[in-house]
């Protein structure tokens, strides 16, 4: 628990789970797209691990699929299921 004033920290995931989830939902990165783990380690400056975490944290919240060998892509998801989604969020 925070003290009254203090900043929490976000750790690297944590704003990179934000930042994808924002591109995700404002069709930055469409529905279906393959998410390329190089390119966004690239854009972002950051290595894979926090990018992975991210991405696991974004398929549970059913934003993104990941498929073993295969990588991550962005789900195909309808108005109904981004608005259960923003209710868990």
């Amino acid at each position: 628990m925070n003290r009254e004033g203090t900043i929490p920290r976000r750790t690297l995931y944590d704003e990179l789970v934000a930042r994808l989830r924002w591109q995700i939902i404002e069709g930055e990165i469409a529905p279906g797209d393959k998410i390329s783990e190089r390119e966004l380690c690239e854009t972002y400056g950051v290595s894979r691990t926090p990018l992975r975490e991210a991405l696991k944290v974004l398929a549970r919240e059913g934003l993104v699929v990941l498929t073993p060998h295969r990588g991550a892509h962005v789900s195909m998801l309808t108005a109904e299921d981004l608005e259960q989604a923003f209710q868990v969020i």
